[in-house]
């Protein structure tokens, strides 16, 4: 900061608005009692003066220092990065202060949790999404409000989840393949340590339980394109009509193993994938695909922390379903996102692709 430039202070705020210090302070600290008239000529003032509120004085009576800290626990890939961006946005458009530790990856070791946590955080959250959670998440949750992204169950009582709802975009995917008439589904399933992989999984078991039609489980090593090649070299042509990819890279493997055995897409096999990556409308033959909105994760994983320190607890751990429509996340809305050709029965947000169906 430039010495010559004189901070601008609560009184300086106080006197332009013609109010007290203390009406000052409650209107900047989003205290509502506080009439209309008066909140508005407060704000009218604060922006004249550019005036910024002093982060530690402003926490130091609630004893706190106004800083969160985010404990990166997966690998900031695609979406992943997404939410972390989206978490960083929010903290800092609350005015809080932001630090950040990278956990070990695969949980082989056991960080002490004082390594991770500085002791100044009034708050923690944790971008995971791996299938065991890690012990020391209970132990920082027990000192500490703390939201775990990517995990909605099975976490400790003082933590709060957010979440897609994995399970329920899987049985999206099977649902849409069966209204297009495929019965002999098969599922890529992706890395089981990860959370997303083995909910889409169970997603996809019930869907086909309901269905009446047998499962077909092939297993990915990697969530990469190319471990859905020797799965599909492998199938016998004419013994599926249908493939539910655990994310979008395996269902573009898929895409291309198909077309190097010669099998008409979509005439003989439907490809689902789950994601809606960037380019999934640009692929021939185009990808029908479930969109995460990975950034809105990251939204309600700030909102729930804000509750949490404003002394309120989220009325539930919040398990999102893959959704469109991020202004609505309290509707489960149907987030198939297909760019297949062919008709498609009811399915909300089709968007058809411009390239002509090879099979009509």
């Amino acid at each position: 900061m430039n010495p010559a430039v004189k901070r601008v202070k609560l009184r300086d705020v106080a006197d332009m608005a013609g109010v007290s210090i203390q009406t000052v302070s409650r209107v900047v600290r989003g205290v509502d009692a506080v009439a209309d008239e008066t909140r508005e000529r407060v704000m009218a003032a604060v922006q004249e003066l550019n005036y910024q509120p002093n982060l530690a004085a402003r926490s130091l009576s609630a004893h706190r220092t106004g800083s969160v800290h985010v404990i990166d626990a997966v690998p900031l890939f695609h979406g992943h990065a997404a939410t972390f961006v989206a978490i960083c946005q929010q903290l800092a458009a609350l005015d809080l202060h932001i630090s950040t530790t990278v956990a070990p990856f695969g949980f082989s070791e056991t960080p002490d949790p004082r390594d991770l946590v500085p002791l100044s955080a009034d708050g923690i959250i944790i971008l995971g999404g791996r299938a065991d959670s890690p012990a020391w998440v209970a132990e920082i949750a027990a000192a500490t409000p703390t939201v775990v992204v990517g995990r909605a169950h099975d976490l400790p009582a003082t933590s709060v989840g957010v979440a897609v709802d994995h399970k329920e975009g899987a049985k999206q995917a099977v649902a849409h393949l069966l209204g297009r008439g495929s019965r002999r589904i098969v599922h890529i399933a992706g890395p089981l340590d990860w959370m997303d992989a083995a909910l889409r999984l169970e997603g996809y078991r019930e869907a086909c339980a309901e269905a009446g039609i047998p499962e077909r489980v092939l297993h990915a090593e990697s969530w990469d394109a190319s471990a859905a090649y020797p799965l599909i070299e492998g199938l016998e042509q004419g013994s599926f009509d249908g493939v539910f990819a655990a994310n979008d890279q395996l269902a573009l493997g898929c895409l291309g193993m198909l077309q190097r055995r010669g099998i008409a897409i979509p005439r003989e096999v439907r490809v689902v994938g789950f994601d809606d990556m960037a380019g999934a409308d640009a692929l021939f033959p185009s990808l029908t695909t479930l969109r995460q909105d990975f950034s809105r994760v990251g939204e309600l994983a700030v909102d729930a922390l804000k509750l949490m320190l404003e002394g309120n607890r989220p009325r539930r751990r919040s398990s999102r379903p893959p959704s469109s429509s991020a202004n609505q996340p309290e509707r489960n809305t149907r987030a198939l996102r297909t760019h297949d050709p062919s008709p498609a029965p009811r399915c909300p947000r089709t968007r058809r692709s411009r390239r002509q169906d090879p099979d009509r």
